[in-house]
C-alpha cells in the first residue's frame, strides 16, 4: 500500500502536487510524495540481464581509481564501492594540512569517471566468493545491501597502525592525528590554527600555552618528514607574522623509532635531510618510540602528554602520527590469506582458490616480491590489471554458464608501465621486457623539504639515465614538476600552481572553519 510522505517545518502540502518551501513555490512530481515498500533502486535487478561481465573494484584510491579508469567501458560494466567518493593525490597531502595547497586541488570525484557502471559510497563488509557477491553498508544510513560481480578487485588500501600504543587511538581526532585522507588533513590544519588562537589569550597559563605550541611528528618516512618541512614553512614564514608574541616557544619534534629517517633513500640523502631538519631548529629523536600517551593534570590544566621508549617525556598539544600501517577492518576480518597484514596474491595479482575471479592490488596486496605499499606501486599494478582485463580476460566469456566453474585463462604478455607520463608510454616497450606476470618498475623517490628544497633518489631507478641523487632547488624543481604533471585533470593542473604562487607571494590561510 502507497504511504504518503509528509513535509514538515519547512513546507506544507497543497494540491497539484506541489509544496511551499522556504517561500518559493514549485512543482514536485508525485512520486517525491508516494513510495512503496517494494520500490527497488534501478541496479537492483539488472545483474541477470547483464550484457558486459561487471568489474566490481573496491577501493578509490591509487590502484581502485586507476583500474576504474582504464578498463574498457565498452567490454565490462566497471562498478566501484568506497567509502571515499574521491581519489586523493597523496603525495601532495601533506601540503594541504598546513594550507600551502587546498584540499580540492588534489582530489577528483569517482563520478568524474568517464562510463562508470554505478558508485556506492559504501564500506564493504564481507565477501562470499561461491555466490560471488559483497556484503556493503550504506555510509549514511548503514543499510546493508549486496553487490553481485564477476571479476572482484580489492584495492581498499591499509590504515595507519598504532601499533597499540595507549590512549592513541581514543585521542584520535582530538590531540593525536593520523595522514592518510582529506579529513584528516583538514582535522591537523583546524586544531594547529586552533593551538595558536588559543596560545594567544593573555588569560592562558603558561604550562596550557607552552603544551599548545608542542608539535610532535611520529614516523620517518617521506610523509612525515615532508609534513614537518611544511609545517616548519608554516611557522617561519606565516605563524612569526600573525602570532609574532608566540613563535619563541613554538617547539617542532619528530620522533623516529629506527635509527635514521627516509630509510628508502640513499644514506647520503637520508643524512643530509636529517641535517636540514636540524638545521631548522627541529627536534629529531631517532632510535625513539612513543611508548604511551597519557593526560593529566598540572597546576589544574588538564594537559596531554606523550612518554618516549627513553623514559623521557613531553606536552604536545598536536601529534601526527604516520608510523606505520595496518589492514583496514574490512580485511583484517575476512578469510582471505593474508601475510604481513596484507592480502597474498601470486605473481598475476590473483587471490588463491578463486578461479581467476578475484584480484587483490596496491597497498593491501602483496606479491612474493614483498613490494613496499606506495602509490607508484599501487599505479603500475592497476595499469598492469587494467591491460589483463581489456587485452585477455575480455576474451573469456564468464556470462556462459557453462564456464561458472571453469579457471580464468592466465593473461598473455604485458608490457610494464616504468615511464611516469602517459604520453611517454610509448618508451615502455623499449626499455622493458614484457611478461604474463606483473613487473614493478622502479622510477626514483622523492621527498620535498617545503619550498626550495628536497632530495631525489635515483640510484636504484630503472629510469633510463643516469642513476643519481639530486637535493636543493634542483630536486624540488624535480619533485614539483613530476606530480604536477601527474595531475589527473587540467582544472588541478591550473589550481596547484595557483595555489604555490599564492602561499609564496601572500602566506597562507589561517582561517579556521
Amino acid at each position: 500500500m502507497a504511504r504518503a510522505l509528509h513535509l514538515f517545518n519547512n513546507g506544507r502540502r497543497l494540491g497539484n502536487n506541489r509544496c511551499v518551501l522556504r517561500g518559493c513555490t514549485r512543482r514536485i512530481d508525485a512520486h517525491y510524495f508516494f513510495s512503496t515498500t517494494s520500490w527497488q533502486h534501478p541496479d537492483a535487478g539488472d545483474f541477470e540481464s547483464r550484457t558486459k561481465p561487471r568489474v566490481l573494484i573496491l577501493g578509490s584510491g591509487w590502484a581502485g581509481f586507476t583500474l576504474a579508469r582504464r578498463l574498457d567501458k565498452n567490454l565490462f560494466d566497471v562498478r566501484v564501492v568506497s567509502p571515499s567518493n574521491h581519489f586523493l593525490f597523496t603525495p601532495l597531502l601533506p601540503s594541504t594540512a598546513v594550507g600551502t595547497l587546498e584540499f580540492r586541488a588534489i582530489q577528483e570525484p569517482v563520478r568524474t569517471i568517464e562510463n562508470l557502471g554505478q558508485y556506492y559510497q559504501a564500506k564493504a563488509l564481507d565477501i562470499d566468493m561461491d555466490e560471488r557477491t559483497v556484503a556493503c553498508e550504506d555510509l549514511y544510513k548503514g543499510v546493508k545491501f549486496d553487490v553481485r560481480y564477476d571479476y572482484l578487485c580489492i584495492a581498499g588500501g591499509m590504515k595507519s597502525n598504532t601499533f597499540n600504543t595507549p590512549k592513541v587511538a581514543e585521542l584520535e581526532g582530538v590531540v593525536v592525528f593520523f595522514l592518510k585522507h582529506l579529513y584528516h588533513a583538514r582535522q591537523i590544519r583546524n586544531r594547529i590554527v586552533e593551538c595558536f588562537e588559543r596560545a594567544s589569550n593573555y588569560t592562558i597559563p603558561v604550562v596550557q600555552r607552552d603544551r599548545l605550541l608542542s608539535f610532535i611528528v611520529v614516523g620517518g618516512g617521506p610523509t612525515s618528514c615532508e609534513f614537518m618541512s611544511e609545517l616548519h614553512d608554516f611557522v617561519t614564514k606565516d605563524v612569526v607574522k600573525w602570532y609574532p608574541e608566540l613563535a619563541p616557544h613554538i617547539k617542532l619534534t619528530l620522533v623516529e623509532a629506527g635509527p635514521g629517517i627516509l630509510g628508502s633513500f640513499d644514506k647520503a640523502l637520508s643524512e643530509y635531510y636529517l641535517e636540514k631538519l636540524r638545521e631548522m631548529d627541529i627536534d629529531v629523536k631517532l632510535s625513539t618510540a612513543v611508548s604511551a600517551i597519557e593526560e593529566r593534570y598540572v597546576d589544574g590544566e588538564q594537559i596531554t602528554v606523550a612518554k618516549f621508549g627513553d623514559g623521557t617525556e613531553q606536552n604536545f598539544g598536536v601529534m601526527v602520527w604516520s608510523a606505520g600501517l595496518s589492514p583496514v577492518n574490512f580485511l583484517e576480518k575476512s578469510n582471505l590469506a593474508m601475510e604481513r597484514g596484507r592480502v597474498a596474491v601470486d605473481n598475476y595479482l590473483r587471490v588463491p582458490n578463486s578461479k581467476g575471479r578475484v584480484f587483490a592490488l596496491g597497498d593491501c596486496a602483496t606479491t612474493s616480491e614483498s613490494l613496499p605499499p606506495t602509490a607508484t606501486v599501487a599505479e603500475q599494478s592497476a595499469l598492469y590489471l587494467a591491460d589483463c582485463f581489456n587485452n585477455y580476460h575480455s576474451k573469456f566469456d564468464v556470462l556462459d554458464k557453462k564456464n561458472d566453474n571453469k579457471d580464468v585463462p592466465l593473461p598473455g604478455d604485458v608490457t610494464p608501465y616504468l615511464m611516469p607520463w602517459n604520453a611517454l608510454s610509448f618508451l615502455n616497450k623499449l626499455f622493458c621486457d614484457s611478461s604474463p606476470e606483473f613487473q614493478y618498475k622502479n622510477r626514483g623517490s622523492m621527498a620535498s623539504m617545503g619550498f626550495g628544497g628536497g632530495v631525489t633518489d635515483l640510484k636504484k631507478s630503472d629510469l633510463p639515465g643516469l642513476k643519481s641523487t639530486m637535493s636543493g632547488q634542483a630536486s624540488y624543481l624535480v619533485w614539483s614538476s613530476t606530480y604536477l604533471t601527474k595531475q589527473l585533470s587540467l582544472q588541478n593542473m591550473i589550481l596547484i600552481p595557483m595555489y604555490w604562487f599564492k602561499a609564496l607571494i601572500f602566506g597562507r590561510d589561517i582561517s579556521r572553519f
